[in-house]
């Protein structure tokens, strides 16, 4: 935790930096671990501590088109959990209701089909209430948890295919 919440603070500094410099890329953000039970509080702590840290270098203003990319994406709960962060986060650094957005990473089964069988994705953007801004699909972790092995993990791959298709 200590290791991280530095590189949070670091980054956060770095991103503050650029501004000032007006060195930033047109579009920015970070991926935070999984919202997953395990690793869900380390998620939205790193999310806490990058964001407070910025709003506190830059006088809390954010780089434009900032976003934070929420991956492997098993349950809707998880797009919950980061709006619901990001809602404490607005109103403690006085933001904007609506100011902080996010994008998917589409990287696990769960996120293509649901329990029930169908296309998750709906009820993640539904679940986002207008902060989703993107979602990307990840080949590699996508096609790892469905078993394939190294040598077939590519974009052309039938099963990305589909995740493609349903996306």
């Amino acid at each position: 935790d200590a290791e991280e919440d530095a590189t949070a603070e670091s980054a956060a500094k770095e991103v503050a930096l650029g501004m000032k410099q007006g060195s930033l890329p047109p579009y920015l953000g970070i991926r935070i671990k999984t919202l997953s039970e395990e690793l869900k509080t380390r998620g939205l702590r790193t999310v806490d501590i990058f964001l407070s840290t910025l709003l506190s270098e830059t006088g809390g203003k954010l780089p434009a088109n900032f976003v934070v990319t929420l991956p492997k994406i098993t349950h809707p709960a998880h797009v919950k959990a980061l709006v619901e962060t990001f809602e404490v986060l607005e109103k403690a650094n006085h933001l904007p209701a609506g100011t902080l957005k996010m994008e998917f990473m589409i990287e696990t089964p769960q996120s293509v089909l649901d329990a029930e069988g169908k296309c998750a994705i709906p009820e993640f953007v539904r679940n986002a209430k207008g902060r989703c801004v993107a979602a990307h699909f990840g080949t590699y972790d996508y096609t790892a948890a469905l078993s394939i092995t190294a040598r077939h993990q590519h974009m052309t791959h039938p099963a990305c295919d589909f995740a493609k298709h349903v996306m």
